[in-house]
């Protein structure tokens, strides 16, 4: 796809699509689940799993310690060094396991997992006996040989080069850096130094040949981010090398996490600036021999992803873009989301819950969701446009039975603007996002979402 021509991208253009939109890792998304949800909506949903021996699964664990607070994180983390409580963690972890060994060998189903996450928090925070301790449990649950992947997130501070080769040796085959920003004035105001002679060091020549990629997490919006200092840090980045860079924007809810609250709002920048920075990072990058892929992510041509972009077998779940394969997904730990054929589900938020529901031997059950066919009608057409930047919508009538153009004439008339704009194309049975419609392509998915109508504002909810 062409490059986005910045001149196009006015204040005017960014002001009208000041809107919040979500980035759509589920539809409908976690605001719309409910606290209503009961234990049997959940038993109910993890059978809907067990009618087929040949569906593939993403599993993902959700670690919930760090080693020290960085103040843009939005994840649920407690930070400690702990050792006892970590042991702790990992025992009630293995216990859900234990659940669900049971749970499966009670349906006779052998659960195919071709992909593991362990995600947090910071799971390099574990020492490599504590490590080997997980992965020799989740033996009883995956066939970690079998896997297509295995990834884990590193946090440079608790990882080293022993570490990365135990990852190795126990089936890791990909890794993910969270950088975030290399300006060190952005570092400061964040609370998060990283050198990048440490994180060079970290993935030397040797490491790199043990795993299949390396990704890089950045954040742009953060304060005291400008385009010259972002430049500075994408060219950074590319002198480093990784496989795949993915480019979130800053969550600001002081509301919600208070440890945002040691960041003054003034320092973060205006939306147009930080519009500006994302649409000048992507110029860059996809200069420099990387492929735009979705909203956010970007890839070396030799990545599983652009392939499956190639390939339209890309797929978008709660861990972002994937290169096709599960689309459904058990979780595992404190705020874990899974999804099933028939709806969603998300653990509990705080350890203490969550050590409550399995010492009574449950699942540590919220919330959650039960699709009905519309949402799965949206769904498919919102994954559509994130994943392939068009839509055929002779692909969802023939999937679904409906009139395309019929069952949603009212959203065909408010995608107008999006092509005046230069935002969409629409030519006969099919749209096509443009190069420039790629900085607004959630709100052009907003379009779709039956629960944003009528000028509902979006709100993310939890803890």
């Amino acid at each position: 796809m062409n490059n986005i021509i910045l001149e196009d991208l006015s204040l005017d253009l960014i002001k009208k699509y000041d809107i919040s939109s979500p980035y759509y890792t589920s539809y409908p998304t976690l605001s719309e689940w409910s606290d209503t949800f009961s234990y049997q909506d959940y038993l109910y949903g993890l059978k809907g799993l067990c009618t087929s021996a040949e569906v593939p699964l993403l599993l993902y664990i959700h670690f919930p310690f760090c080693a020290k607070q960085c103040y843009y994180c939005i994840c649920n983390s407690t930070v400690t060094r702990d050792r006892v409580k970590i042991q702790e963690f990992l025992n009630y972890l293995f216990r859900e396991i234990d659940l669900l060994c049971v749970f499966f060998k009670t349906h006779s189903y052998i659960p195919k997992f071709k992909r593991i996450h362990l995600g947090g928090g910071s799971p390099t925070l574990l020492e490599i006996e504590e490590f080997e301790q997980l992965v020799e449990k989740l033996r009883s649950l995956v066939d970690i040989r079998g896997l297509d992947e295995f990834a884990i997130e590193i946090d440079v501070h608790t990882a080293n080069h022993e570490k990365l080769k135990c990852y190795h040796e126990n089936g890791v085959n990909r890794i993910s850096l969270g950088i975030q920003d290399f300006d060190a004035n952005v570092q400061k105001a964040v609370n998060r130094i990283i050198p990048p002679e440490l994180v060079g060091e970290l993935i030397s020549p040797e490491i790199r040949r043990r795993f299949k990629g390396i990704n890089f997490d950045l954040l742009y919006g953060l304060p005291l981010q400008t385009r010259k200092s972002f430049k500075n840090t994408i060219e950074t980045v590319k002198n480093l090398l990784p496989d795949r860079v993915t480019l979130l924007k800053y969550a600001h809810v002081p509301d919600r996490r208070k440890h945002q609250r040691l960041i003054k709002e003034y320092d973060i920048p205006d939306i147009y600036e930080k519009t500006m920075i994302f649409a000048e990072t992507i110029h860059n990058l996809l200069d420099n021999g990387y492929e735009h892929i979705g909203i956010d992510n970007f890839a070396k041509p030799t990545d599983d992803l652009v392939k499956a972009m190639r390939n339209k077998t890309l797929w978008r779940n709660f861990n972002g873009f994937t290169p096709g394969g599960p689309h459904y997904i058990i979780g595992i730990g404190p705020t874990s989301t899974q999804s099933f054929p028939n709806g969603y589900a998300q653990n509990v938020y705080s350890l203490q819950e969550y050590y409550a529901c399995i010492d009574k031997h449950e699942f540590p059950i919220s919330r959650g969701y039960k699709l009905r066919k519309d949402d799965l009608i949206r769904r498919d057409v919102i994954n559509g446009i994130l994943c392939n930047c068009t839509l055929d919508f002779s692909n969802i009538e023939q999937k679904y039975g409906v009139n395309f153009k019929e069952y949603f004439c009212q959203e065909i008339e408010a995608l107008n603007d999006f092509i005046l704009d230069g935002l969409l194309e629409i030519s006969d049975d099919i749209f096509a996002v443009t190069p420039l419609g790629r900085i607004f392509i959630c709100h052009i998915c907003r379009v779709f979402d039956a629960y944003l109508k009528k000028g509902k504002i979006y709100q993310v909810k939890g803890p």
